[in-house]
């Protein structure tokens, strides 16, 4: 799965770049902006890049964060910049839209490239993490939305930035939570495990 890993990285960096092209079709910028734009997106992409090869040294958590960040946020924004929904409740519509692309491209890869869903996966728990985590970036996106409508600001590229940041956020306190409650029975399983380990070298 090396080479799996190593075309994931490439499509993280990928991502961050189809982010930034998008949202700046979306917003009238100078020539000199446009340079400091682009400048500033392709140091986050070569940073995502670098954090995605140098992961193994870093939290387990840091995987799905990445690609969240760079796969399901291009998910978010594909589904933001989709033509409004019919007439009647557009904007719960729009908003499970936006949230099924969000999924599709960045919580399905998670399943299966991050380690901290990987072990959930392997202890017996994944249904569990993945609703709260799941649960948590709802939520975070959810009050990003309500305080980006207090202040009124509803460019596209505030927009995505307000709720990449509301996904972000939620999901660190889903990981937490997650952490919390389920970290007594990673510590049963993983005491099993070494046991099991240990009867059978001996």
């Amino acid at each position: 799965m090396r080479w799996a890993d190593r075309l994931l990285g490439l499509w993280l960096g990928l991502a961050i770049v189809l982010q930034a092209l998008l949202l700046a079709a979306e917003a009238p910028m100078s020539r000199t902006q446009l340079v400091q734009y682009f400048t500033g997106a392709i140091c986050i992409m070569l940073l995502v890049i670098y954090l995605w090869r140098s992961r193994l040294y870093l939290n387990s958590h840091i995987d799905m964060l990445l690609i969240m960040l760079a796969s399901g946020g291009l998910g978010m924004q594909l589904g933001m910049a989709m033509p409004a929904g019919m007439a009647h409740m557009p904007h719960v519509v729009d908003w499970w839209r936006m949230c099924a692309w969000m999924f599709a491209l960045g919580l399905a890869p998670a399943i299966v490239f991050s380690r901290c869903l990987r072990t959930a996966r392997r202890n017996g728990y994944l249904l569990w993490a993945l609703l709260i985590d799941s649960s948590a970036m709802l939520v975070g996106m959810w009050a990003s939305t309500y305080l980006g409508s207090m202040h009124g600001d509803s460019t596209m590229m505030s927009r995505h930035f307000t709720m990449l940041g509301g996904m972000m956020l939620g999901m660190i306190v889903g990981m937490w939570i997650r952490s919390a409650l389920l970290f007594a029975r990673t510590s049963e399983l993983e005491k099993v495990h070494e046991t099991e380990r240990r009867m059978t070298n001996a």
